[in-house]
């Protein structure tokens, strides 16, 4: 499941985004809501973890924005020693529930979980894209949609490129990609995965003057990385 964290604490958010990460989830971090609502009038997000001073907003009034743009969206609030009043206040705004920082793992795992089994029945059964920086895929169609174009990929390389893509600079194991692609075949050749990696890099044209920049980690797997606007331009 994707879900979006705003948390200004940089720390935190390291510590939550770990959390999520072993629950076997994705994380997005965000810093204040402003970045994150406007991602999210591209991208599906199955939860919302929000501080709640979200960096330039209560989160009182990011509830109510996210929600226009993701109806159903479940919230999840982190407080600092809350006061009774204050967790009242953030579930009269359409919170789902209340966490208190910092965070405990098992907690926050068996909160995320609950929540998503719950929001498992309100998510758009016909959506059939899902929008990652800029990439849409489509798994109906093994389409990937991006400036403009789109290319129909293999059903191993959009697992693989969805893989990449859901864990943004972030390292993946070749262990994990053989799992997710290969259905665990651990007598897949070192040879193939780098034949896939290097058709996925081609065709979605993840180079730096694109604004991305997939890259080989000896002995370990691949990470694909989102590059700052000026690197792209620099590199075009």
């Amino acid at each position: 499941m994707r879900i979006a964290l705003i948390e200004p604490d940089l720390r935190h958010a390291k510590l939550v985004g770990q959390l999520i990460f072993a629950g076997g989830h994705v994380c997005q971090h965000f810093t204040a809501s402003t970045p994150f609502l406007s991602r999210a009038a591209d991208e599906f997000f199955d939860l919302l973890i929000t501080e709640s001073w979200a960096g330039d907003h209560s989160a009182e009034d990011v509830i109510a924005r996210a929600r226009a743009i993701l109806p159903s969206l479940p919230v999840i609030v982190l407080m600092s020693a809350p006061r009774e009043s204050q967790i009242v206040a953030a579930l009269h705004a359409g919170a789902d529930d209340c966490v208190s920082k910092p965070v405990s793992g098992p907690e926050l795992l068996a909160r995320v979980d609950a929540l998503l089994r719950r929001a498992g029945l309100r998510r758009p059964p016909n959506r059939r894209r899902d929008v990652i920086g800029g990439y849409a895929f489509d798994a109906a169609q093994l389409g990937v949609t991006f400036r403009d174009q789109t290319v129909t990929l293999t059903p191993k390389e959009f697992r693989f490129a969805r893989l990449l893509f859901n864990n943004l600079s972030r390292p993946v194991s070749r262990a994990h990609i053989l799992e997710t692609v290969w259905a665990c075949r651990r007598d897949v050749r070192s040879r193939t995965v780098d034949t896939h990696a290097s058709r996925v890099r081609t065709k979605l044209q993840l180079r730096p003057e694109h604004g991305y920049c997939l890259t080989p980690l000896y002995g370990y797997g691949y990470q694909l990385d989102a590059l700052p606007p000026e690197v792209a331009a620099e590199a075009a």
